[in-house]
């Protein structure tokens, strides 16, 4: 194992800055998708083009995930951040000087572009800095920054009546560029040095070795299976307590709120249960999230007006600690399968099929909203995908972690 470039690092205020990434990343999202009705309204979308944009975030960040995270194995988490931090501010100010839906595809597209960099640097940093015992946890407090990020990214579309959602996005933009010079303050990546330099023929046999591993395959596709349910959640949760459960903007923003504040505690939970209870296995834990989140979709199709205000809250909690809380989770049970060496790549084919689901699942849930004009089947739908997760971690549920 290649030796940490600073052993025992501590977790704060370095391992803040990885969180801000992963919330950075969250925020520019989320605050695109909550101003989503008043993008519509000014750019005239359709429910599959509202859907498209988180599609198209989730296009450039799987793409681009494997070519990422390889990159972030050669130049080092510090100079990847920053570089992630810079790209997606772009992307933000491009959405909120622009007055067309293929100007809006354009800057989320330049958004997922710089998360995809995150996620592969905010890993290596878990697996370089810090003994295999604490991995699980880190994995979930890094991973708090994505609800964190969408949380704030959600509110902040509270502002757009003052602001309008141009400057509510702009805004967030600005932030992100600034934050971005902070991440300059992280220590230099020195095993990046180290890391023999390879041919494209040497690349592309060791991508080849990570997709012929069947077990990873599975991981991967049920990682797809429920980051499609959290990206539908984030898509369509504020939509259908305004059209189905006869919410108004903010108490529906309210519950998408809820959603990504239970996910903070969820994160951490399930991080500790895997390293503390579960003996390192993070499959396990997964069976578990994956198990309650598809009875947590089947609930969300009995939302009615008559019962929403009691039910939506407590379903944006039980959602928010079970599927969009996985995706630490999910890394962290990659992680166990890679060399050092290669963890920004294997990290990087997780979230290659990880945001598959993320470009299929949104575009897919507004055409069966469109053509059925039935949220109950399309929540029923992304409960189905959920429950398939569940039987693709089940096939491998006896393989031991390595530790």
């Amino acid at each position: 194992m290649t030796k940490p470039p600073v052993p025992f690092m501590p977790v704060w205020p370095g391992y803040s800055l990885i969180v801000a990434a992963h919330c950075l990343g969250a925020m520019n999202l989320l605050a695109v998708l909550a101003c989503s009705p008043l993008i519509a309204a000014d750019l005239g979308l359709s429910a599959v083009e509202i859907g498209l944009i988180a599609s198209a975030y989730s296009a450039a960040l799987g793409a681009l995930s494997i070519p990422a995270g390889r990159l972030a194995d050669f130049i080092g988490v510090r100079a990847s951040l920053f570089l992630a931090a810079m790209i997606t501010a772009t992307g933000a100010i491009i959405i909120a000087t622009g007055n067309s839906f293929g100007v809006t595809l354009g800057g989320i597209l330049l958004c997922g572009t710089g998360y995809s960099l995150v996620n592969p640097a905010a890993g290596r940093a878990v697996l370089l800095w810090y003994p295999p015992e604490r991995r699980g946890t880190l994995m979930g407090i890094k991973q708090t920054g994505v609800p964190l990020g969408g949380a704030i990214g959600t509110a902040s579309a509270m502002l757009a009546p003052a602001l309008g959602w141009q400057g509510v996005i702009g805004g967030i933009g600005a932030v992100t560029a600034l934050c971005g010079l902070m991440f300059l303050m992280l220590p230099r990546d020195r095993s990046s040095q180290v890391i023999a330099r390879m041919t494209l023929r040497d690349e592309f046999a060791a991508i080849g070795r990570l997709f012929r591993n069947p077990v990873l395959g599975r991981n991967n596709l049920a990682s797809g299976l429920t980051n499609g349910g959290q990206f539908i959640l984030w898509s369509y949760l504020t939509e259908f307590l305004r059209m189905g459960a006869g919410f108004g903007l903010p108490l529906a923003n309210a519950c998408l709120s809820i959603l990504h504040v239970s996910s903070i505690g969820g994160r951490i939970f399930w991080g500790w249960l895997s390293d503390r209870v579960m003996g390192g296995d993070s499959r396990i834990t997964l069976l578990v999230v994956a198990g309650i989140a598809t009875l947590g979709l089947v609930g969300i199709a009995l939302v009615t007006p008559g019962n929403a205000i009691l039910l939506a809250p407590v379903l944006a909690v039980v959602l928010g600690v079970t599927i969009c809380s996985a995706t630490g989770v999910q890394m962290a049970l990659t992680i166990q399968t890679a060399q050092p060496a290669q963890a920004g790549g294997a990290i990087g084919y997780n979230m290659l099929a990880t945001n598959i689901g993320g470009v299929v699942a949104p575009p897919a849930f507004g055409l069966v909203l469109e053509y059925s004009g039935s949220f109950a089947l399309a929540w029923l739908l992304a409960a189905t995908g959920v429950a398939l997760a569940f039987g693709l971690l089940w096939i491998d549920r006896r393989k031991k972690p390595d530790r």
